[in-house]
């Protein structure tokens, strides 16, 4: 398979990972994609559901839980694409 090439970033396998919310696709899926050659996808919606927080203040704990998973994600991938 041909590499896949946005801008100045090029996927080793040209596989997108689909963005699947609430929990699925988050820095352990998305930093494996990435390790595997591919473009791994963290996706926002409702990425915080298990913080304590959740419930009353839910943008503050998913804007803190997106933070979370991206750097830890770019940890894990070793300069794959995030």
């Amino acid at each position: 398979m041909k590499e896949l090439v946005i801008g100045n970033l090029i996927a080793k396998v040209p596989v997108i990972q689909g963005g699947m919310g609430i929990g699925v696709s988050r820095s352990s899926l998305a930093s494996a994609v990435s390790n595997a050659g591919g473009i791994g996808i963290i996706s926002g919606v409702n990425i915080g559901y298990d913080e304590d927080d959740f419930e009353n203040n839910t943008l503050e704990a998913n804007l803190r839980a997106l933070k979370k998973h991206l750097k830890i994600a770019k940890e894990k991938s070793n300069n794959g694409i995030i």
